[in-house]
């Protein structure tokens, strides 16, 4: 597939600059003098965003061609951004009323969520359109190492930038898509159109895509929870100062990304094993990996627990990807990556929220819950593995 450079430069564009936000999100919610709660609003609206509208994305792509929907949508991503950085520059000049800001930052931070949440769907769906069945997990994991590459670019970057100011950062990330819209328009080949057919669409609970939505939903669980507890697990396992805290979260953060990107890419090489193998291996890893979270007792020890854990991540994500393209058929591509995209997203939303409910009754649980999560899907994979070599 000769566009999977250019699709996975523009995932890249796109990530680092969703990511980029999150280096001055803190900052810039104490300079509008708004609480932390408020921040937890925008990335739970977003959230539903990608829920209620990775489908409909999805099934506009069948329609309408991929191409046509991420010059469109990513396209209105760039709008949605610059109106955030605009309004954040002018109210570090002129600090309106907290309502007001509150309601523009949600308001932009909803409208970035409702046009990324095309991105990932359609850009797997088109890997499906170009990809034979058996080599699709492969491609899957190329993407997956691109998205991994921009979830470490942009923070970066956008704590770099930051020292030019608060608003630098958001200005540097609005660019970026409109960079992805022009890889987009010049380096793909336009999409096919389909007609509209009465076959009623893939319903969301569609029995093929069970196994894809659970695993799809039980890893962006745990990446929010690990995101979300790693920092106050540090500081009260450890007994470490904030700052302290700060810099060996963002050390082990830094770690298990790099350890996540080796996976995918290493995924992307070994091009005879199956997904069902891969999504096997990958569940009980991660079960292995946030079980040894639970009873470390060392920095090392959570560094090398989190990486074992992140392994697994690295190799069911694009298993998941792989056995929704290969279970349904070439019309229903799109909407089937965009439920399992929800599925996604839906994790997003419960994952702070759960996680940290259970972090109030001891810091170890959220990770013990999500060992035995993964101890469930391992076993289900094998079932499902099993059906499969009888298939064959």
């Amino acid at each position: 597939m000769k566009e999977i450079k250019p699709l996975m430069a523009v995932n890249i564009l796109c990530v680092s600059s969703m990511m980029a936000f999150l280096a001055v999100v803190g900052p810039i919610i104490r300079k509008l003098n708004l609480q932390e709660w408020h921040a937890g609003l925008m990335v739970a609206l977003a959230g539903v965003a990608w829920v209620l509208l990775s489908r409909f994305w999805g099934k506009k792509s069948d329609y309408y061609g991929r191409k046509n929907i991420l010059v469109f949508t990513i396209f209105g991503f760039f709008l949605s951004y610059l109106f955030l950085a605009g309004f954040v520059n002018y109210a570090m000049i002129t600090p309106p009323t907290v309502i007001i800001s509150l309601s523009a930052l949600v308001f932009a931070r909803v409208m970035i969520g409702v046009f990324y949440s095309a991105i990932p769907p359609v850009s797997n769906a088109l890997i499906a359109d170009k990809v034979e069945p058996r080599k699709r997990t492969s491609y899957m994991a190329s993407l997956g190492a691109a998205n991994g590459i921009g979830m470490i670019i942009g923070p970066m970057a956008g704590g770099a930038l930051a020292i030019y100011g608060l608003t630098t950062p958001l200005y540097f990330a609005a660019i970026l898509p409109l960079v992805a819209v022009v890889i987009i328009y010049f380096k793909l080949e336009p999409s096919k159109k389909r007609e509209k057919t009465q076959e009623k669409p893939i319903h969301f609970l569609d029995k093929r895509l069970r196994l894809p939505m659970i695993t799809s939903f039980f890893t962006m669980y745990s990446i929010v929870t690990s995101q979300v507890c790693i920092g106050f697990f540090i500081l009260d396992k450890f007994y470490l100062g904030e700052i302290e805290a700060a810099k060996s979260t963002g050390y082990i953060l830094a770690v298990i990304g790099v350890v996540f990107i080796i996976t995918q890419i290493a995924v992307s090489k070994l091009k005879n094993i199956s997904s069902y193998t891969w999504l096997t291996l990958g569940s009980i890893l991660c079960a292995s990996g946030y079980f040894l979270v639970s009873i470390i007792t060392t920095q090392l020890q959570l560094t090398i627990a989190f990486s074992i854990g992140t392994v697994g991540l690295g190799m069911l994500m694009p298993a998941f990807l792989a056995i929704t393209a290969n279970s349904v058929q070439e019309h229903e591509q799109g909407v089937a990556a965009g439920t399992v995209s929800a599925a996604q997203g839906l994790g997003i939303i419960i994952g702070p929220l759960l996680s940290t409910l259970l972090y109030e009754i001891k810091p170890e649980i959220p990770f013990l819950f999500s060992a035995v999560t993964f101890l469930l899907l391992t076993i289900i994979s094998l079932s499902y593995k099993k059906e499969d070599l009888i298939k064959c």
